[in-house]
């Protein structure tokens, strides 16, 4: 779940928001499914970075982007409507480079292992809130080892 509270420092924000995301590590993809509703103003970006909880990180992929400034590909975010999705499946080519936190562009492994770690978290950027306005932890519902993972 994704709320103001999260975010560093805290938003006092009616924004939330939920995200599923299904990682295939064999395929070394992940789907995803970002909702969001209540939030203050025009959503400007949404990503997940590379950080533990109450920590700021580094972009390491999109969602979405009404700013022009995301891989070739990536989707413009929603910004009107009650609850609004954003879905998409997700690649190695999405992974950007975050030099001061040792990561390649192209390194799927990264943000795997960043998932993997609870070291990866979700935020949805506004006009009001250029930083973020809602965040959460991205966490594993489960540890048990699923077909798709070898």
């Amino acid at each position: 779940n994704l709320d103001g509270f999260q975010e560093v420092p805290a938003i006092l924000s009616e924004g939330k928001g939920t995200l599923t995301l299904t990682l295939n590590r064999v395929a070394k993809t992940f789907k995803f499914e970002l909702t969001y509703s209540g939030l203050s103003a025009p959503v400007t970006q949404s990503h997940i970075h590379f950080g533990r909880v109450h920590t700021p990180g580094g972009i390491m992929v999109f969602f979405c982007t009404n700013k022009g400034n995301g891989p070739a590909g990536t989707p413009l975010c929603p910004t009107s409507g009650g609850t609004m999705t954003v879905t998409g499946t997700r690649s190695a080519g999405d992974v950007l480079a975050l030099s001061g936190q040792n990561v390649t562009a192209g390194d799927f492994d990264a943000i795997e292992d960043a998932l993997l770690s609870n070291s990866a978290y979700a935020n949805v950027h506004t006009v009001n809130f250029p930083a973020g306005e809602i965040r959460g932890q991205i966490r594993l519902e489960s540890r048990r080892r699923d077909r798709d993972d070898k």
